[in-house]
Parts: structure tokens; sequence; C-alpha cells
């Protein structure tokens, strides 16, 4: 690969993880609620866990291993592991908004209790490996052709790379918001996010018992 073909495909794969990140999900409500609560290192580390599942996915279409990670038994598993992991973090949500504003405020969580609720709601969630077994199974196999086998691990950095911008710039944009949202705003939105996230454990629990009918 010359340099200019390193540089446009670690650009596409950052644009591919940007737009894998962007939509409303578990992760980003998670990340807002943390940072707006605890500040930017909070929500950030909820990011830098999530990021690191989408890469393991990542690695596991690179190294060719779609064939086992496409099948039932993995992912009937995976939706109900990430209900009761959205149901716990919904409660949690819920449970912090209905605390006196004194409670809510609390000290912060440690980095790795953050990085470790981003990461299994992200590992945990089937949709990650669904993206990466399709559209992602197909950017890879692009990549391959366009430039050969170098290309497929040059994209993945670009898409880790890609949801690090992404993910940092939620975390600022939650810590520049704390200013403007204080007391009962906060409250509501603590629980709103409470209610968002139990809905879609709700929704990878119909997916899960779907599955196994």
């Amino acid at each position: 690969m010359t340099a200019l073909e390193i540089i446009g495909m670690i650009a596409y794969g950052m644009f591919i993880g940007v737009a894998l990140a962007a939509p409303i999900g578990p992760v980003n409500l998670e990340i807002i609620a943390r940072g707006l609560r605890h500040g930017f290192r909070n929500g950030w580390y909820v990011g830098l866990g999530a990021l690191s599942a989408d890469t393991i996915y990542a690695g596991i279409i690179v190294g060719g291993l779609t064939p086992v990670a496409d099948r039932p038994a993995i992912r009937v598993p995976l939706f109900l592991a990430g209900a009761a992991m959205l149901a716990w973090v919904g409660y949690s949500s819920l449970r912090t908004a209905m605390n006196p504003v004194s409670e809510v405020q609390a000290e912060a969580p440690k980095g790795h209790r953050s990085f470790a609720t981003g990461f299994l709601i992200a590992v945990l969630s089937p949709m990650g490996i669904v993206y990466w077994l399709s559209v992602g199974a197909a950017l890879v196999a692009e990549a391959v052709a366009r430039v050969g086998k170098i290309g497929a691990p040059v994209l993945v950095c670009g898409v880790f790379l890609g949801l690090l911008v992404w993910v940092t710039s939620l975390s600022v944009v939650a810590q520049a918001s704390r200013q403007f949202v204080t007391g009962n705003g906060m409250r509501w939105i603590t629980a709103g996010s409470g209610v968002i996230i139990l809905g879609f454990a709700g929704w990878f629990l119909a997916q899960g018992i779907r599955g196994l009918v």
C-alpha cells in the first residue's frame, strides 16, 4: 500500500466508525448520562469500554471467524445477557434519579467501573456482531479487493479511530453541558435515560425469547 492509500483507507474506516457509533443507543445514552453526572472522564471511559468491544468484533471478522460468530447459539445468549445488563443499567439510572439531588451528585464511580459498564453493554449487544457480520464483513471484503490483505487491519484501525473521535466528542459535549443541566433537570435526564435503556432491555429480551422458540 502507498502512503496515500493507507491514509485513504484510515479515513474511510473513520467514517464507518462514526456512522456505526452515531445512532442513539444504550452506549451513547450512558456516555451522556455519566458525563452529565460525573464529568468527562466517566463518560469517556464508558465509550472506551464500548470501543474495545467493537474492536473485538471487528477482529473476529478480520480473523476469518465469521462462520463461528454467525450462529443462533451465539446470538440468543447475547440477547438474553444483554437484556440483563441493560436492565441493570436502566434500573440503576432510575434509582439514581429518585434519590435526592445531594445523592445524585455523589462521588463519581471509579474509571474501571465505567469502562466495564461500557464494555459489557457493547459486548453483550448482538447488534455489534450483527453489524460486523453484515456491513463490516462487506467493508473488509472491499478493502481486501482494493489494496490486498493489508487493507483489512488498516480499515479496522480507521474504524477504531473513528469510534475514539466519536466517544471523545460526545464526552466533551456532556462535560460542557453540565453547567446548564442541574438539579431537577439532571434527574429528569437520568430518569429518561433509564427508561429508554430499559426499553432496549425489553427488546433484547423479546428477541432472545423469540430465538429460543
